[in-house]
């Protein structure tokens, strides 16, 4: 819920969107009214009972966790015992995560002590709050979660932020300070922990849903572009369209075949250049293909909506999935009043697993449309495939040029990769905390990947790009002005990106071209052009 500027925590509602907007676009955040009153005055009579009815032992609360479960903890230690617990848990290691998943991981816990089942202070919150809105971000390292009990480790260094220890860092104004600086430039004091709160801010899954939001916005933009540069290479290649008819489609009703089908039929529509007059029409030294009907291309070209179609799917389950872990009770253990008393039930929400599980087939679908995007790449660049376009894409091969070969190489670099990087996680679990944790969800490695993925892919589409919109410049004219017409679609991406990249045929430095293409890819412009056809 958005008020004013303002993404309005319920513990219920929070949107996908909304996290990207208060971690990334400026929005402001804060609890409704109605989950303030029931965070104070649930806790306030917690801490009551905890004084003074101390033989009701709750989890990580008046006694320890993990292996220590059984150790009662006095009244007089709860405040050191926190402090105690987020020092040791503060065991990062790797490279710092960007600003925008730290604060999207903060507004998740958030929405998730909305809930009130997590029984943390209104003060703790109430800082979180504070941090999100002036800018505070802690440095949190990337490794050292397991995707289980909570990500343990990323989220102690958070809270070691909020107590401001001196060992612990924070970004404000662009500046990397020890929490202290940051927390006093900001005109913020740190917080003291009360009984439960350390365990509170480390549990969950926060850290693999955080990342999980901005690669389900990647991924997404990703998709896009991989299918108009597929359009783009059937576009070059003169491909045939019976692959994508509604009585081929229709036939196999998935609904990523579906999908995606009917989205490549849009961007083609009308062409002329992919007809059957066009592609009996030879090219100059074309080595493949004849003057009769073609009758079907190869699968990188024919398979799209069957392989760039599970993408689509795997899509949709991952936004299924994420919009229940971020308005989910994802502590350890969940408070509850009943009959006079509060207690604890200690369960397991904490564990990655169902994210993990989704992220692993996420990476699979994705790196599956990196290999068949790299395999067009490939093809439009060998002339015993391309049916008659130039090899290697190169003007002057006799003066020296070497055209675009060496781009599919860096593709066939980050596709390799993706195979490697998009073996499953979830399946390599490893026992932890005396065994005590011993089936962990591995999730945190798996978002790890993925977002890597996702960068591969951005360089293997961009490549592709590159490929088709040279295959265009350099074939147009020769077709009859009447066959060198595109698609909807793909004539408006044609034109705007000859804009981006006029044609120069001699060799020149590749890697600006590459880079060129692969921000047009990030920042979605191309996708922009054609939303119509892809809606």
């Amino acid at each position: 819920m958005k008020r004013n500027g303002t993404v309005i925590l319920t513990g219920d509602s929070l949107t996908i969107s909304d996290v990207i907007d208060i971690a990334e676009n400026g929005y402001g955040v804060d609890l409704s009214k109605d989950r303030w009153d029931y965070l104070k005055n649930f806790r306030n009579g917690l801490e009551k009972q905890l004084v003074t009815q101390p033989e009701i032992k709750i989890y990580g609360t008046n006694v320890g966790c993990g292996d220590l479960k059984d150790i009662v903890l006095s009244p007089h230690v709860f405040e050191n015992y926190q402090e105690r617990f987020i020092k040791a848990h503060n065991c990062g290691t790797g490279m710092p995560l960007k600003e925008k998943f730290v604060r999207a991981i903060m507004v998740l816990r958030l929405n998730s002590f909305a809930k009130g089942m997590s029984a943390l202070r209104p003060e703790t919150c109430k800082l979180m709050v504070d941090m999100l809105n002036r800018g505070v971000t802690p440095w949190v390292l990337e490794e050292g979660s397991v995707g289980a009990s909570g990500d343990l480790v990323p989220l102690a260094m958070i809270a070691a932020v909020m107590l401001g220890l001196p060992q612990a860092k924070a970004y404000y104004q662009g500046q990397l300070l020890s929490a202290p600086e940051a927390l006093s430039q900001a005109d913020l004091k740190p917080t003291k922990l009360g009984a439960k709160e350390a365990m509170g801010l480390t549990n969950g899954s926060s850290f693999i849903a955080g990342l999980a939001v901005f690669a389900y916005r990647d991924t997404v933009n990703l998709y896009n572009n991989a299918l108009i540069s597929a359009a783009l290479s059937l576009e070059a290649i003169r491909g045939e369209q019976d692959a994508f008819s509604e009585l081929i489609i229709h036939s196999r009703p998935h609904a990523g075949q579906l999908k995606t089908g009917t989205q490549i039929r849009n961007l083609i529509r009308n062409s002329k250049r992919m007809s059957t007059k066009s592609q009996k029409h030879l090219f100059p030294g074309q080595i493949t293909g004849t003057a009769e009907e073609r009758v079907q291309d190869r699968y990188s070209f024919r398979a799209v909506p069957q392989v760039h179609g599970t993408l689509y799917e795997s899509i949709r389950k991952f936004e299924e999935i994420l919009t229940i872990e971020i308005n989910s009770a994802t502590d350890n253990p969940l408070f509850t009043f009943e009959n006079g008393i509060y207690s604890a039930k200690s369960g397991a929400n904490f564990h990655g697993q169902p994210l993990a599980v989704v992220v692993d087939y996420l990476k699979i679908a994705l790196t599956g449309v990196l290999l068949i995007t790299n395999k067009r790449a490939f093809a439009i660049l060998d002339k015993a495939q391309s049916y008659g376009l130039p090899q290697d894409l190169a003007a002057d091969p006799a003066g020296g040029d070497t055209g675009l070969m060496i781009t599919q190489y860096a593709a066939s670099a980050r596709a390799a990769e993706s195979r490697i990087l998009s073996t499953p996680a979830s399946i390599t679990s490893i026992s932890t905390a005396a065994n005590q944790e011993d089936f962990v969800s591995m999730g945190s490695i798996g978002i790890l990947h993925l977002n890597k993925i996702i960068l591969n892919g951005e360089i293997v589409v961009a490549v592709e790009l590159l490929c088709a919109l040279r295959s265009l410049q350099m074939t147009e004219t020769y077709l009859p002005e009447h066959l060198r017409s595109l698609g909807e679609g793909t004539q408006r991406i044609a034109s705007y990106l000859t804009k981006c990249l006029p044609p120069v045929f001699q060799d020149q430095y590749l890697r600006d071209d590459m880079e060129s293409m692969r921000s047009e890819v990030r920042n979605g412009s191309i996708v922009g052009l054609v939303a119509d056809l892809l809606a």
